[in-house]
């Protein structure tokens, strides 16, 4: 998360002063620096970001667009929204896998969070069509704000939601 913060600044003040060039260098350098992070945990699951950092960093350096390094948080979105859609076509939800780890589950909580997997799925759609919005038609300013804080203020709104949603679930279960 931190990275990605630091991602997000170095485009945003390093595109008046750094060339693409230089950019797209630092945040090669960023992603093998975030892979040793991630050594530790060697697994696909945390070496992608740092991966996709790094051939970000090199198409942009090949295609010299200021877009290609700004497409990382976008790709990181599409990635998890078809994340959502691979767990609902499996069946392998993992929402219950990451909270069986804090907590035991019975049988109406199992089935409440595969419900709540198809508002993840809409809410991870409407943040990649934010994200490409923000990318293709807005000012880099905008695009810093939605990627820094908007992003974050959408997720408030789902997790509202779906507190709504359990409400109403719970109610429709019980009566």
């Amino acid at each position: 998360m931190i990275l990605i913060l630091i991602y997000i600044f170095v485009v945003y003040f390093g595109k008046n002063y750094l060339s693409i060039y230089q950019l797209g260098l630092f945040f090669i350098f960023l992603g093998f620096i975030w892979s040793l992070l991630q050594f530790k945990k060697f697994s696909i699951k945390t070496l992608f970001q740092p991966i996709i950092l790094i051939l970000v960093g090199i198409t942009s350096i090949i295609v010299e667009d200021m877009l290609v390094l700004r497409s990382f948080p976008l790709i990181l979105s599409f990635l998890f929204f078809l994340s959502f859609i691979y767990a609902q076509m499996t069946k392998d939800f993992f929402l219950i896998k990451i909270i069986e780890k804090f907590k035991k589950l019975d049988n109406s909580e199992r089935n409440y969070l595969k419900a709540t997997h198809s508002i993840w799925i809409v809410i991870t759609a409407i943040n990649v069509i934010f994200h490409i919005y923000f990318l293709f038609f807005a000012s880099i300013e905008k695009w810093t704000f939605y990627v820094t804080i908007g992003w974050y203020i959408l997720l408030a709104c789902g997790i509202l939601f779906q507190i709504i949603f359990r409400k109403v679930y719970e109610y429709k279960t019980t009566h």
